[in-house]
């Protein structure tokens, strides 16, 4: 363990210093079966830290663009310790993205990987700029000691004192829009502890939980639901380099898994649930978003009895509401939770902010403990994100009943206003896979000159041949205007980086003429 100067509050590298004194030989982290004690990741975090101490300095923002892997998270905890700011980097992001996100982070340093899923990340982010931008270039690498790794650019030494305090930022992470350029949620260490600490306790977790996680580690749900939460909790993380939802199946059953968290359960149903039921027998407590019936098919057909649906965003450094596995099942599958003590929710009227009383519809406000400070040098981005009297402003539409547990319904932007009506897709995307099997569809409103806006479908992956036939069928179950219209077939969808469909950019292949219609 490094000297540091005393901290006068816990940050999150401290806690795994407990983990990993009081459990050094117990397995921190498994990844795609293999595994790392306490004890071994101590020593990889006390390796970085000397591999970037002399050449970091508290409050620097470092950029992280590496795969799930040990280096990733020996980094993330090693910068904490020094009182950095790690800025965590989507692998699927091009150089020039993660250009955009490392100037406007005014990033110090990066560390990259030399290779990954066949691209060469260095030469991407190319030498001659790094060097040009005065970046340092740290090229991690699992098989070797943070202190061997290659390194890009000239190295400045500081003597700055490696001190972090709670109120902090632990990191910066980058959300991406459908067209909007991405904007940096600051995020503290005591916001991720606090959340960390609820859905720990949400979730039953203890030493001896066995916990899977398919969550990439740049994304919020990685860093704070399966990093921090397991640290906290003080139980091994099962976690993949990438996902495979048959990996992912038979890991479950290796290792006896019995709590999970971002695992894409509309992949798993795919495969079938006759071999994915039995392997996952042990799964206890889990949850997903969707609707009430697309969590009753993963209860029903998965066996997973204890799922739950949950509602957050990056801006609350993830779970916001959760549930707790022995609420009742009902309203674990149609509601999305309660915020812990120290949070607060309310609906506010979509166009003034202005409170609404309870059970009403409107736009779902956020204020609490847990709630980002706001983005990394945005001004206006912050005046737009928050109301007068400092609540967040999701831009999601939802309720909150008398017991105050949250009703999530869909993103305002994602409404689509057929004339006089109002349409969430959700709800006819479900019904499309009730009917065809179709795990990937998406709905989204295209324009119309009498109606405004009609729905529409895009599908992937689908082998129904009568999409008419189904379009029928769907008028015993969805009124008239929630009908789509056409439906398109899309080789696959495009992603923000928080992996939500970018209804934009299929809007814009659609009016391009860029899919193929199929009803």
């Amino acid at each position: 363990m490094t000297d540091a100067a005393p901290r006068s509050r816990v940050v999150l590298a401290d806690v795994f210093r407990h983990d990993a004194r009081h459990y050094p030989d117990k397995t921190a982290i498994r990844l795609d079966g293999v595994g790392l004690t306490f004890a071994e990741l101590a020593r990889r975090v006390d390796d970085t830290v000397g591999a970037l101490g002399a050449h970091v300095a508290p409050g620097d923002r470092i950029g992280i663009w590496l795969q799930n892997s040990f280096s990733w998270l020996a980094t993330f905890l090693a910068l904490n310790e020094l009182g950095a700011v790690s800025v965590p980097i989507n692998t699927r992001l091009t150089a020039a993205e993660c250009w955009t996100i490392l100037r406007d982070a005014k990033a110090r340093a990066l560390v990259t990987t030399r290779r990954y899923r066949n691209r060469d990340y260095l030469d991407e982010i190319d030498a001659g700029a790094a060097q040009r931008e005065g970046l340092t270039v740290f090229v991690a690498d699992d098989a070797h000691a943070a202190t061997e790794w290659p390194t890009v650019g000239a190295l400045q030494k500081t003597t700055a004192a490696p001190v972090a305090a709670a109120d902090d930022l632990l990191c910066i992470q980058y959300t991406s829009g459908t067209t909007a350029t991405p904007k940096g949620v600051m995020l503290t260490n005591r916001a991720y502890l606090t959340t960390a600490n609820y859905v720990a306790r949400c979730q039953r977790l203890t030493p001896s939980t066995r916990f899977i996680s398919a969550a990439p580690f740049f994304h919020c749900s990685g860093t704070m639901h399966a990093i921090a939460t397991c640290l906290v909790a003080g139980c091994t993380l099962n976690s993949l380099s990438v996902w495979d939802p048959e990996w992912f199946l038979d890991e479950t059953e290796r290792q006896q898994c019995d709590a999970s968290h971002m695992i894409y359960f509309r992949d798993v149903l795919a495969l079938g649930s006759a071999s994915a039921r039995s392997k996952l027998a042990t799964m206890k407590v889990a949850h997903d978003l969707g609707t009430r019936d697309y969590l009753l098919r993963l209860a029903d057909e998965l066996g997973l009895a204890g799922i739950s649906n949950i509602y957050g965003m990056t801006e609350t450094c993830g779970q916001f509401t959760m549930w707790f596995p022995d609420d009742p099942f009902e309203r674990r599958i149609s509601g999305n939770g309660r915020p812990q003590a120290g949070n607060a929710l309310r609906i506010g009227d979509p166009e003034t902010g202005a409170p609404l009383p309870s059970g009403a519809i409107g736009e779902i406000q956020m204020k609490g403990i847990t709630v980002s400070p706001g983005y990394f040098n945005r001004a206006a981005a912050n005046a737009d994100a928050f109301t007068a009297d400092g609540w967040l402003r999701s831009g999601d539409l939802g309720s909150i009943n008398d017991a105050g547990e949250l009703h999530y319904i869909a993103r305002l932007k994602e409404l689509i206003r057929v004339g006089g009506e109002n349409l969430a897709p959700a709800e006819v995307e479900q019904a499309i896979r009730d009917a065809t099997g179709t795990q990937h569809v998406c709905v989204l409103g295209v324009p119309d000159a009498r109606l405004d806006e009609v729905p529409t479908a895009v599908v992937v992956g689908s082998e129904v041949s009568d999409w008419p036939q189904v379009l029928a069928g769907l008028r015993g179950t969805l009124a008239g205007f929630k009908i789509p219209r056409a439906v398109y077939s899309a080789p696959q969808f495009p992603l923000t980086a928080t992996n939500r469909v970018q209804r934009a950019v299929l809007r814009d292949w659609i009016v391009a003429g860029k899919l193929q219609r199929v009803a």
